[in-house]
């Protein structure tokens, strides 16, 4: 008689190591965000799906049959990260059947969510059955801030009536915030929020317009000078510049493509009108699941953002910093009119966080005809974003 044989194991970290190398030699896509639904309970401010949030958007989204073949299609291609996403995905009628049938296929399951619709009995549902982890909005820690910015009075109880019942229950999640400049003064407290559910304090600071062009998102960004400070705080150092050792890692001439980033390479967005592309905020090369089978939309897709290219001689085509620039195409179409043109803001922040790490003999993208920026030519560009 044989006896049994138990499958190796080793820590998460080395597996997610491994997966994401085996993945980007081979070329394959391991990773998938799935926005189940546009609805939700809440009206951040800065959300860039809220204006879907209505019912006359809700017959265009998927239905749940066409989910559930989407997510048996994903298994065949070989993902192993879900990200079910909204909107609010506990606000989808079907959430259950679609969440039962992606744990089924065995993906590492992980969830964002407002965190406000939790009951015991949701999750003791989430209990039996566990994602790997769920991932929370936390951007306040005051009930009247809270409130203000969900549009929604009382839904920072509800909130924190979650995170109990999570945590009584010993689901794993993770808080994550955004920066803003209406919480800026609120992250200390925010950080030691998150510390005492014995997580890491960390944030994003990146806000889009909204889907239907909407800029007014975008008037909760920090001033670039802000950012860096905070990252500063935080970190030690500017974002983006822990893994560049000198110079030439920093600055230099850059690839000509217009996707600068990590889209199309081991990770796909599916929206909630079934629309395949690279990344959350790429609309510019969207695929109809409609129209075509996941594997031909995703290459299609994915041809479409590897081979754009610069066509004109803006600034961001031979941009020194762009290595700090978080410029996005879909971004740039709405806020100045061209997936070409650069950002303004952009173009700042990514200037204030190479001076963060130590160069000082920078010329600004948009400022070329000037004379390289200097500390005091800085602190002049500093007093010029104060006036703004």
């Amino acid at each position: 008689m044989h006896e049994p044989r138990s499958l190796p194991t080793m820590p998460y970290g080395e597996f997610s190591r491994l997966a994401n190398e085996r993945a980007l030699s081979h070329g394959r896509i391991i990773k998938a965000q799935l926005e189940l639904t546009y609805r939700c309970n809440l009206h951040c401010r800065h959300c860039y799906t809220d204006p879907y949030n209505n019912i006359e958007f809700f017959p265009r989204e998927l239905r749940t049959s066409e989910i559930l073949q989407l997510i048996d299609d994903m298994a065949e291609f070989g993902i192993i990260w879900l990200n079910l996403t909204g909107g609010e995905i506990f606000q989808h009628p079907q959430f259950w059947d679609i969440y039962n049938h992606a744990y089924g296929q065995g993906f590492l399951l992980q969830l964002y969510t407002n965190g406000t619709l939790f009951t015991k009995g949701l999750v003791e549902r989430l209990r039996q059955t566990p994602p790997f982890t769920i991932d929370i909005s936390c951007h306040s820690v005051d009930e009247q801030s809270f409130d203000w910015f969900t549009q929604v009075p009382g839904s920072y109880r509800s909130f924190l009536r979650g995170l109990d019942l999570l945590q009584s229950a010993g689901l794993p999640f993770t808080l994550k915030t955004k920066a803003m400049s209406w919480n800026k003064n609120e992250l200390p407290a925010i950080k030691l929020f998150v510390e005492s559910f014995g997580q890491e304090f960390g944030f994003t600071t990146s806000l889009s317009p909204r889907l239907d062009g909407d800029l007014s998102s975008l008037s909760y960004r920090l001033p670039p000078k802000d950012v860096v400070e905070q990252e500063t705080i935080y970190w030690g150092q500017s974002n983006n510049s822990a893994t560049c050792q000198n110079r030439a890692d920093l600055v230099g001439a850059p690839p000509n493509q217009l996707y600068r980033c990590g889209c199309a390479t081991n990770t796909i967005h599916i929206n909630t009108w079934g629309e395949v592309g690279t990344c959350t905020l790429e609309n510019e090369h969207r695929v109809s699941l409609r129209q075509y089978r996941l594997r031909e939309a995703v290459a299609k897709a994915f041809k479409e953002v590897r081979t754009a290219h610069y066509q004109t001689n803006s600034p961001c085509s031979t941009c020194d910093v762009f290595r700090f620039c978080q410029k996005k195409a879909s971004d740039a179409r709405w806020e100045v009119g061209s997936v070409e043109a650069p950002i303004p803001y952009n173009c700042d922040l990514a200037t204030q966080r190479a001076f963060s790490v130590g160069f000082t003999d920078l010329i600004h993208p948009l400022r070329r005809h000037e004379e390289p920026i200097t500390t005091a030519s800085k602190r002049s560009s500093h007093d010029r974003e104060e006036a703004i």
